[in-house]
C-alpha cells in the first residue's frame, strides 16, 4: 500500500471550502497537544473527531493543513451533502447569504469539490432511503458494502476521516459511538489512529466560535473488543472538549437554584476563580483563549443578552436573575441547542464534570458572596 500523496488542485480545492469559514464562523481557534502545531497522520492513519454539524465539512478544511504528512483522504458523508441544492435545505438561510446559497447550488461545486477531495456517500439509520432498503432486506448488504469500499480505498493509499458517532450530537456531548473504527481495525493491519475535537461556542459571539483540540497518536491492543475499543473512543474525544467561557458560564448558571440573583462583577470574579483552579489542578484541560486570557467582559455580556433574548435569564442593573425556564429538560433532547442553550453548553463539559464539581465544591461551598444579592 503506497499513500497518494496530495496534489496542488488537490490542496487548492480544499482551500476553497476553507474560504467559506467566515460565513460560518466569527473565528477558528486551534490549540495542540505539543510544542509540534500538526496531527500526526502517518499513513495508514483513521482520524476521529466528533461530529456536531453541517459546519464540519469545513472544520475539516481547517484541519487538513495541519495534517503530518499530508495526503489524499476519504470522507464517509451522508448522501443529500452530496446532492444538489443542499446548502438551501439544510442552512435555510435569509438575506443575501440565501442568494448566495442559491448561486453555490446552482453551479453544483459543492457535490463536485467534495467527491474530488474524497467524501463518498453513506446511508444513516432510519434517514436517507434506508426504510425502505430495511423493507427489502437489502440495507445489511448496503452497509457491508460501503465499509468494504471504505477499507479498500485506504488500501488504495487514503487515510480515513472518520465521525465515529454517525450522525450529529444533539445535546453538546458526544452520541453513542459506533463500532465503525473497531471495524476498521479489524481490515487494516498496522493502522493508526489520532483525533481532533471540535467545541462551537455559540454563545460569545453573533456567530459561532469554533475551537479545535488536536489529540495525540494511539494505538488499540491488539485483543481489544468492540466494547473496549468503543470506550477508548469516547474517552480521547471526550476529554479534548475546550473549556469555553460559553460553556463555563452555562455550568455556574446551572449550579445557581431558581430565582438565584448574583452582581455581574461577582460573576466574573467566579469564573476567574474557576479558571484558575483549573489551570492549577487540571492542566491537562483546555481552556479557550478569552479564559486565558481573562477578557472576557464583552462576550460575557453578549452571553447575557442571548440569554435574556432566550427568557432563561433577567439581566438588567448589571444583576443576573435564574429564572425556572433554565432548569426546564425539555422532552426531546434532538435540538436542545435552540430549546436550551445552556444546557447544550454545559453538556459539552460532560467529560470535565468531575473535576470541574471537585474544584466547585472546594473553593466555592459556602460562599456567602455567590447566594442570592439584593
Amino acid at each position: 500500500m503506497k499513500p497518494k500523496k496530495r496534489t496542488v488542485t488537490y490542496d487548492f480545492l480544499i482551500k476553497l471550502v476553507s474560504f467559506t469559514k467566515s460565513l460560518v464562523f466569527h473565528s477558528i481557534e486551534e490549540n495542540f497537544s505539543d510544542a509540534d502545531n500538526h496531527l500526526e497522520t502517518p499513513y495508514p492513519s483513521a482520524l476521529l473527531c466528533n461530529h456536531v454539524s453541517e459546519a464540519d465539512v469545513v472544520s475539516l478544511s481547517m484541519v487538513y493543513p495541519r495534517l503530518k504528512p499530508k495526503i489524499k483522504m476519504i470522507i464517509p458523508a451522508r448522501e443529500d451533502i452530496l446532492e444538489p441544492g443542499f446548502l438551501q435545505k439544510e442552512f435555510r438561510a435569509k438575506g443575501i447569504i440565501k442568494w448566495i446559497f442559491r448561486f453555490i447550488d446552482a453551479t453544483k461545486i459543492i457535490p463536485f469539490l467534495l467527491r474530488y477531495i474524497g467524501a463518498v456517500p453513506i446511508k444513516r439509520p432510519f434517514r436517507d432511503n434506508t426504510r425502505e432498503l430495511i423493507k427489502k432486506g437489502e440495507l445489511r448488504d448496503k452497509v457491508d458494502n460501503e465499509w468494504n469500499d471504505l477499507v479498500a480505498h485506504i488500501k488504495k493509499g487514503r487515510n480515513l476521516f472518520m465521525f465515529p458517532e454517525g450522525t450529529y450530537n444533539h445535546d453538546g456531548f458526544l452520541n453513542q459511538v459506533k463500532r465503525g473504527a473497531y471495524y476498521i481495525k479489524s481490515k487494516i493491519g498496522q493502522l493508526h489512529f489520532n483525533s481532533f475535537t471540535l467545541t462551537y461556542d455559540h454563545l460569545s459571539y453573533k456567530k459561532t466560535k469554533l475551537y479545535i483540540k488536536y489529540g495525540k497518536p494511539f494505538q488499540f491492543d491488539p485483543d481489544f473488543s468492540a466494547d473496549q475499543v468503543v470506550r477508548l473512543v469516547g474517552e480521547r474525544l471526550g476529554k479534548n472538549y475546550t473549556v469555553t467561557l460559553g460553556n463555563l458560564t452555562s455550568f455556574v448558571l446551572l449550579k445557581f437554584g431558581k430565582e438565584t440573583k448574583i452582581k455581574q462583577q461577582q460573576f466574573v470574579e467566579l469564573l476567574l476563580k474557576l479558571k484558575k483552579q483549573i489551570e492549577i489542578s487540571f492542566p491537562e484541560i483546555t481552556l479557550a483563549s478569552e479564559l486565558r486570557g481573562e477578557t472576557f467582559q464583552i462576550q460575557l455580556e453578549s452571553i447575557f443578552s442571548k440569554l435574556k433574548n432566550f427568557k432563561l435569564i433577567d439581566w438588567e442593573n448589571q444583576i443576573i436573575h435564574t429564572k425556572e425556564t433554565l432548569y426546564h429538560l425539555p422532552k426531546s433532547l434532538h435540538n436542545l441547542k435552540k430549546l436550551n442553550t445552556v444546557l447544550y453548553h454545559r453538556n459539552q463539559l460532560t467529560a470535565h464534570i468531575s473535576q470541574l464539581e471537585e474544584i466547585w465544591n472546594g473553593v466555592f461551598t459556602g460562599h456567602g458572596a455567590y447566594h442570592e444579592t439584593t
